[in-house]
Parts: C-alpha cells; structure tokens; sequence
C-alpha cells in the first residue's frame, strides 16, 4: 500500500484522509497573521498547514497588467504578487510554529529557485499549483528531489495531467498525490464533477488522489470528495473573509475551518449513510470548464526575456525565464524549454526585457 509522507504526516488509502489548510497568500504578508493561521488550523483539527513560495520577479512580468481580484477590485498583477510573497527568513520561523503546534509544514513551490530553497530547509513534500501543470521543467526538477510531490489540476485537460504524471516517474518519483480542483474563484458546486476523482482512482491507481476545494461552501464539497475515496482535502483559510486581497472571500473563516473537519471526520466513519449529491458529483470525465478558460490562460506558463536580448543571440537560461502570462501576450510553452537551450535555438530580432519569446522570434529568416 502506497503511503506517502507529507508534513510529517502519513496518507494512504488506509489512513483517514489529510487535511491541508491552506493559507496560501492569505498571510497578508504578515509574519504574525501567518501564525495565527497556523494556530486557527492547528486548533481546528487540520493535519497540514500550506503556504506558498514565490518571488514576483519568477512569477509575472511587470507587463502582466491588471487583476480583478474574487472581491472586485483591480489591481496590478505585479504589485499583487510582490505584496504577498512569502519571506524566506519566514520559513524556519513558520516551521517552529507548526512543530510546536503539532501540524505539518507543506509550501507550494513556484520555480526551481523555491524547489531549492525548500529543499534546504528539509521538508518532506512539495506542492505544484495547478497553474503551473504545463511547466514541465519544474515538474522535472522538482521530481529529482525524491520526495512527495502533490499537484493539483484546475484549468488542465486530461493529456497535460498524464504528462505531468510521465515527468515525474521519468525521472524517478514515484511519491505522486493527485488533487482534482475546479480553477474557479469561487468555485460553483455544480462545476466541482467530484465524478472525475473516482476516474483519477481507476486510471492512476499507484497515486494518491485528493481534492482541492474552492467553494465557499465549508464542507458539502469535501464530503462528497470523501465519499468518492478522496485521501487529501485541501482548502483555503482567513482570519476574516472581509480582509482585502485576492484570497480571503472564499477561504473558510475559523469556525467554518472546524465544522469542514468535523464533517469530514463523520463522513469517513459513516460514509454509507451520506447521501450524494448529484449536482457536486457532476460529470465523471476531465473537461475544461467554461469559467476556467480565462484563467487558463492567464496562469499557464510561456518562455519570456529575462533581459534585453540582441538579434542573432542564442536563447540561455541567462536570458530566459518560464513566467505566467497575466493578461499579456504569452511566451513559447515551457515544454520546449530545454529543446530550444539545447539546440542553440538564436533569436531573429533584438527582444525587450519582459517580452514574450514567441515562435516567430526564433524561426530563421
């Protein structure tokens, strides 16, 4: 049986289901929220307490644009992201707070630069966004670490999740953790199809297989994914829902964190007695959903300039940089990342730092 280590915390299809609370950017930058959410979730009952790592720079260009954020306010994508990036000094800190607290420590990584870190700092597992499904250089370099790798699948369709998947047995992680997520901020039950995490446990059945909720709803969602055998719920916590910023509109408010744990726990022990729910149950295949198209392509990942680079110049990884599009043009798909390093692919026009790198820019003239 599969067992898989994750915050010090063991899952397996014979274990009950772990529960991540994801605070995510919700620490508002600030190292004292950030441990009152670890207190929330520890108080709470949750298993794992989840962050994020990243730097805007490896994030989006400066020419992403403008965000509406979940609550309706426009605001540069850059300025959002820079607000709440998570200190690498914190770390140590955060992980002392949850070992005092006996919760897990868990971090989604962005970029091979926060794979790095991470690892330094010994954890067990990494989170990979579902933004991120299509950045294949991560999922390889983070494979090769060894260790648990969870990643999640809002906004893919099912041939990038099999890929994803090859990546990291390729080169040597068996150590994999499926999320089914529906991208929609908030989600709609009617979109969540938790149908689809018995498929996942059908054709992916060395994994483990979870869901990622983002319904405001604080457990009808998680239930029936429990129902359906999920192993990992994850989902989003605040102090408070009417804080500013991206997150807190849709995350569950402290009470709302302990009735979704309490409910899960039920369900596990009396799972023949829930009734299901057709409407969140939905469809039993992946599809794309209509209010995930957007995001797709404001979040799945393309090669841009990291610097000005002249005519005639050879793309390196000096000059280049896999990032999220926002609402600019996008970049060639990192899957070719490497091809095109590896064969000294030249660029045929000089390209501004913050430009897309687009098939046009390498073709010969």
């Amino acid at each position: 049986m599969k067992e898989l280590l994750i915050g010090g915390k063991k899952v397996s299809n014979s274990t009950p289901a772990l529960i991540i609370a994801e605070v995510g950017i919700n620490h508002d930058g600030k190292l004292d929220q950030a441990f009152q959410l670890i207190d929330i979730a520890a108080e709470a009952g949750a298993d794992v307490v989840k962050f994020q790592l990243f730097t805007a720079s490896h994030m989006y260009p400066k020419t992403a644009g403008l965000y509406k954020t979940a609550n309706g306010k426009h605001t540069e994508i850059y300025d959002l992201i820079k607000n709440t990036e998570l200190h690498e000094e914190w770390i140590p800190e955060l992980m002392d707070r949850c070992n005092e607290r006996d919760i897990g420590f868990l971090c989604t990584t962005c970029d091979e630069e926060s794979t790095d870190i991470l690892d330094s700092y010994g954890v067990d597992a990494f989170k990979i966004a579902s933004g991120e499904i299509t950045h294949l250089p991560l999922f390889k370099y983070t494979a090769q670490k060894k260790k648990t790798v969870i990643f999640s699948e809002g906004a893919s369709k099912l041939y990038e999740i099999a890929k994803a998947i090859e990546i990291l047995k390729r080169y040597g992680n068996n150590q994999i953790a499926l999320l089914h997520c529906t991208a929609e901020y908030p989600a709609k039950p009617q979109d969540c199809n938790i149908g689809v995490i018995s498929t996942y446990k059908r054709n992916f059945p060395d994994l483990i297989i979870g869901f990622s909720d983002h319904t405001v709803d604080p457990s009808a969602a998680p239930v029936q994914a429990i129902k359906a055998g999920a192993k990992i719920i994850e989902k989003h916590i605040t102090l408070d829902k009417s804080l500013p910023g991206a997150d807190h509109c849709f995350a569950l408010e402290p009470n709302e964190l302990e009735q979704m744990v309490k409910e899960i726990r039920h369900a596990e022990e009396n799972g023949d007695k829930i009734s299901e729910d057709e409407e969140i149950i939905g469809r039993t295949d992946k599809v794309l959903l209509d209010g995930e198209a957007d995001l797709r392509k404001f979040i799945h990942r393309g090669i841009f300039a990291s610097k000005d680079i002249k005519s005639g110049e050879r793309l390196s990884r000096e000059n280049t940089i896999i990032l999220r599009p926002g609402n600019s043009e996008n970049g060639i798909d990192p899957q070719f990342y490497d091809l095109l390093l590896e064969n000294n692919v030249k660029i045929n026009k000089d390209l501004k730092i913050n430009s897309p790198i687009r098939w046009k820019d390498v073709f010969a003239n």
